[in-house]
């Protein structure tokens, strides 16, 4: 896990990423942005590797409210409105969740790199950008996730 130095975000080597990153600073004024800082227009050339996830005060009842089309045609169907019964695999489980409650716990944003097999039992190596959103400023409610499949067995976009 590599939690990401906002003056700083070296860490983040993958250069769509870091286009993402640097477009959630600019929304933060000051402190983590809102849902509604976030507009979909301005994340075009992201939408297709976009999930936004929705954590209420319980984050074991995470719910994805959004997933790009390239996400979904990569698992093969979608997971929107779903939660934690979509990761059967306890590797994926420890992994993603690890991950997310990370970036809740810190209210930073976190950059990832991993190799895995997912629940479907799909071979993945993924790029993940974690981006904390709060409707309050000080709690995260919501993630916004940059994702990209760099390697795998199963054709996908870019």
């Amino acid at each position: 896990m590599s939690l990401i130095n906002p003056d700083n975000p070296a860490d983040i080597r993958d250069a769509r990423l870091l286009g993402l990153y640097r477009y959630w600073r600019s929304k933060c004024a000051p402190g983590m942005p809102a849902r509604r800082d976030i507009d979909p227009i301005e994340m075009k050339a992201w939408l297709g590797n976009l999930l936004l996830i929705e954590f209420p005060p319980d984050p074991l009842k995470y719910r994805i409210r959004l997933e790009g089309v390239n996400i979904v045609h990569f698992y093969g169907s979608t997971r929107q409105g779903k939660g934690i019964e979509t990761l059967t695999s306890e590797d994926e489980r420890r992994l993603l969740l690890g991950q997310y409650f990370a970036v809740l716990d810190r209210r930073q944003p976190a950059y990832y790199e991993a190799e895995f097999v997912t629940s479907e039992g799909i071979p993945t190596f993924q790029r993940k950008l974690l981006l904390p959103l709060s409707e309050d400023g000080e709690h995260v409610n919501m993630v916004l996730v940059g994702l990209y499949f760099d390697r795998s067995d199963r054709p996908f976009f870019y």
